[in-house]
């Protein structure tokens, strides 16, 4: 019987980053577990598109995979028959001639803030047959009583562009896009926004609708184990009955957890790189993914307790490797740096 695999992903671990940013990466000892196991696996290129990790299979449905039931799901609700988006609490704010959004990790809400939010909006909207639930305060999903005729774009890839790119389309897109202006007005006039602007705190303008659908009656699964904190991942293996856990703070949970069968373990994903202060956090988590997770996956390798291991860095590609791979000597050890991809 194979012994048991280990797939780990972690978006974001070699970019993209800008040019200028990738020529500060200094040498450091504490890489070079990192550097050896990228330098010793074999390089696949990333799969294009689609929000559907590894190792899993969901029927299709009309508007593809249902993100926001299985996200609530994953965050301990129950989607029931019900259509849902997921609809992030986002700020709008103007660049230029267009429009552009940050996400909720960059607004710190407040529990009090989502549930006074939420509610007032669930009043408003009622006979619109919309229900907004706060099930974490970065986490909001939106009950649809009539499923929509519409095609949307996820959260972090409309992050990354103006929003007329990203806008919703299909047929009931014009009722969705008025829909989505009156939300603007409204939480704008809501007390919550009226207090963090006095605080010179960023307003919750808006939501994002993405990823609608009802839950899938199943779904299978390759894995044994599941860590993350993606609110996905977690529904995913929920539906699939794969034992579901949060992201662990280093390797160890995880490759105990190999002991019973395949595990997929998906790490937060690293912080993009805009500026000083955001390639510092990104250089911050590189180093403590290396510190907790590099040393321990190598010697687990050479011990033959994983067979094969594949670490995932999302658009950047993965490496795939096995107790055997230190022995290929034609590939030979690199910088971490020479890994990195620029924008």
């Amino acid at each position: 019987m194979p012994r048991p695999a280990l797939h780990l992903r972690m978006p974001g671990l070699l970019g993209p980053l800008p040019a200028d940013a990738v020529e500060l990466i200094a040498e450091d000892s504490g890489l070079s577990d990192l550097a050896w196991l990228l330098s010793k696996g074999r390089h696949q290129r990333a799969d294009e598109g689609g929000l559907l990790p590894p190792g899993f299979e969901v029927p299709a449905g009309p508007d593809g995979l249902p993100a926001g039931a299985l996200g609530l799901l994953g965050d301990g609700g129950t989607p029931g028959p019900h259509y849902w988006f997921r609809a992030d609490p986002v700020h709008f704010l103007p660049d230029r001639d267009s429009l552009r959004m940050l996400g909720p990790e960059a607004l710190s809400i407040g529990a009090g803030e989502a549930q006074s939010l939420t509610a007032a909006f669930n009043e408003f909207f009622a006979d619109d047959g919309l229900m907004l639930v706060a099930q974490t305060p970065d986490h909001w999903y939106l009950r649809c009583s009539t499923p929509p005729r519409l095609s949307t774009v996820p959260l972090q890839r409309a992050i990354a562009a103006p929003i007329d790119q990203s806008l919703p389309g299909g047929p009931d897109a014009g009722w969705w896009h008025a829909r989505m202006n009156e939300m603007q007005m409204f939480f704008h006039g809501h007390w919550v926004n009226q207090e963090r602007e006095a605080a010179g705190r960023p307003t919750i303008n808006g939501i994002w609708p993405w990823g609608g659908g009802r839950l899938s009656e199943s779904s299978r699964s390759r894995w044994h184990q599941v860590f993350s904190d993606d609110p996905l991942v977690l529904g995913l293996a929920r539906l699939a009955g794969a034992r579901a856990d949060p992201w662990p703070g280093d390797a160890h949970a995880v490759l105990r957890a190999t002991g019973a069968g395949d595990v997929l373990a998906a790490a937060p994903p690293l912080p993009g790189v805009s500026d000083g202060v955001a390639f510092r956090a990104w250089e911050n988590a590189v180093q403590g993914l290396a510190r907790d997770w590099a040393g321990e996956l190598r010697r687990a390798l050479d011990a033959g307790r994983v067979e094969g291991l594949v670490i995932d860095t999302g658009c950047t590609g993965r490496w795939i490797l096995n107790r055997h791979s230190r022995w290929a000597l034609w590939r030979r050890p690199r910088a971490f740096a020479r890994f990195l991809v620029p924008e």
